[in-house]
Parts: C-alpha cells; sequence; structure tokens
C-alpha cells in the first residue's frame, strides 16, 4: 500500500483550471520528484498535499488518513512536515533556537508555554539536547548559537530541513530546496537530503526546478503540464519520455 495517495486533485481559480484530475502514489521510504515547467501545476498540488490549498475535487490521503480532513497545523500531527522556498526562520532567534521552534507540535506544553516558558523547564531542556543533535547530524553544530541573521543561504537551507526533522516527520515535503543554491551547495544537499532519508527512514516529496539534481537524487518523477500528469516513473523513465522532453526537459536543450 502507498504511503502517499493523491487522486484526481482538481484545483480550479475562478475560471482557471490549475490542476486537471492529477494523481500519483508515493511508497514508504521513497525519494519522489515533482518537477514540471513554469505553470505546470506542482506548485499548487505540492500546497494541496500540504494543506495550504483545497482541491475543488479529489483526495488525499497518507498512511489511510484523511489529509484534507485537517487543517495545515495539523498535519504535523500525523508525521508530514514542509519547508518553503521563501525561507521561514525567525532572524532575531538564535539557529538552535529556530531549530526547536519545529517541534513545538510534539511536546506537551505546546507554543504558547513553550514562546512564555510555563513549567516548561524539564521539556525545553531536553528539547535543547534534541535540536542540537539533529543539527550536529546536518554539520551545523558549528553555528548552533548563531543568529540565523547573516548567515549563508545553503547553510539556512540546511536549518530549515534541521527545523523540520526535529518534529520526527514521516513524510518531508521540500519545496524548491535548491532555489538560490551555487552549484557546489546543490551537490551537498542532495547528499544531505539522501543521508537523512536513510537516517531517518523518511519518505521525501520535492518540488524542484534543478534537474540535474532531480535526475540523481530521485528514485521516482511525477511530471505536470499546464495542470495535468503527463508522465510518472523512475528518472530513466521520464527522461526518455517524449512528452516530457517536448513540455520540459526538451526546452533546456
Amino acid at each position: 500500500m502507498s504511503q502517499l495517495s493523491v487522486r484526481d486533485i482538481t484545483v480550479k481559480f475562478g475560471g482557471i483550471t490549475a490542476l486537471d484530475s492529477a494523481s500519483f502514489d508515493v511508497e514508504k521510504g521513497q525519494i519522489c520528484g515533482l518537477i514540471g515547467p513554469n505553470g505546470a501545476g506542482k506548485t499548487t498540488l505540492f500546497n494541496v498535499v500540504s494543506r495550504i490549498y483545497d482541491p475543488t475535487e479529489g483526495s488525499v490521503e497518507f498512511e489511510g488518513q484523511d489529509l484534507l480532513a485537517l487543517q495545515a497545523h495539523e498535519i504535523c500531527e500525523v508525521g508530514a512536515y514542509r519547508t518553503f522556498q521563501n525561507l521561514a526562520l525567525w532572524k532575531g532567534l538564535t539557529v538552535l533556537e529556530n531549530v526547536m521552534v519545529g517541534a513545538h507540535t510534539t511536546t506537551s506544553a505546546g507554543y504558547w508555554r513553550s514562546m512564555f516558558k510555563i513549567n516548561t523547564k524539564k521539556e525545553e531542556s531536553d528539547l535543547r539536547e534534541k535540536a542540537y543533535g539533529v543539527l550536529a547530524e546536518l554539520n551545523l553544530e558549528d553555528v548552533a548559537f548563531h543568529p540565523a541573521d547573516g548567515l549563508p543561504f545553503g547553510t539556512l537551507k540546511r536549518i530549515e530541513i534541521a527545523r523540520a526533522l526535529i518534529g520526527s516527520p514521516k513524510l518531508l515535503m521540500l519545496d524548491e530546496p535548491a532555489s538560490g543554491l551555487t552549484h557546489a551547495e546543490v551537490q551537498e544537499l542532495g547528499k544531505v537530503i539522501r543521508e537523512i532519508r536513510d537516517r531517518y527512514q523518511l519518505t521525501v516529496l520535492l518540488v524542484e526546478h534543478h534537474m540535474k539534481m532531480v535526475m540523481a537524487l530521485t528514485e521516482k518523477i511525477v511530471v505536470l503540464n499546464l495542470g495535468r500528469k503527463i508522465a510518472e516513473g523512475t528518472p530513466a523513465e521520464v527522461r526518455e519520455n517524449p512528452a516530457v522532453v517536448e513540455a520540459y526537459l526538451g526546452s533546456s536543450k
């Protein structure tokens, strides 16, 4: 049984159909890429799965649970976490504090008690230790007590992944993780994503424009064009698909 099942998702904005009956499955432990040219609908589909948008039609199930019945802040409770293309870090907090924020849904204190430190001393100490451990696994311990403001963009991308990891996700959704990175940073990020998938036994769904990274990293690719799924398969299968070459890959040659 698929861990993530997306069925016949249609999204309409007024008279515009952004997605037209898009379906795909992701198996547990897979790294799945969601690609397509600009305007293909991939970000819209990603936002439906991560509960930013409500679809006009269709269903999304994660481990048999109806994700569409949940609000965006509730999907963390079933083990689904996402990052954002535009970084959502608090610049005034340290790197360690930013990562700790990612676990507020898993603590008994919750967000507000944690924010105001109400009867949370022991739990906060444990959480701080866990956050530092996650940073160390991503080779970020040297910046743990540094303000998030002013750090290199590639480092900030890894910090946001660390913040998602501390929540103990089962599904990690990455929105354009390679955007704005140098060639060397993209290579390093691809290595990090594969390592954390293996270490944490995650399923990964990513939207990404960097085709070299997608082809090297993923085990499955779903291709959209003009709101419709035009291909699905391994990187080798997708690379040779005539519809993909015409709609996407061919345009970059």
